[in-house]
């Protein structure tokens, strides 16, 4: 019981290490698109500030986002259930 434990354990620490790096790249790669639209001339009336962190803003609530978290909670559910399963 005590390796099932330690498996869970091992395999969160590594969905969440993925899930972080993702995380990073992936709002790395949203904040220098928006950067690269504000320089073409979208959000004129905003400055470069504002208008980067108003499309990180809508990020937060994208899809894109939500689905990130599946990268973390369905391999961890996965392990969980084949840990029971184990038992």
């Amino acid at each position: 019981m005590v390796r099932v434990v330690i498996a869970v354990i091992v395999t969160a620490g590594i969905l969440l290490a993925i899930f972080v790096v993702l995380d990073l790249y992936l709002r790395w790669s949203r904040r220098r698109e928006l950067e690269s639209q504000h320089a073409q001339g979208d959000g004129a009336s905003l400055t470069r500030e504002d208008y980067v962190a108003k499309g990180m803003a809508e990020y937060r609530r994208s899809p894109e986002r939500r689905l990130l978290w599946g990268v973390f909670l369905v391999p961890l559910i996965v392990v969980g259930i084949l840990a029971l399963l184990a038992k």
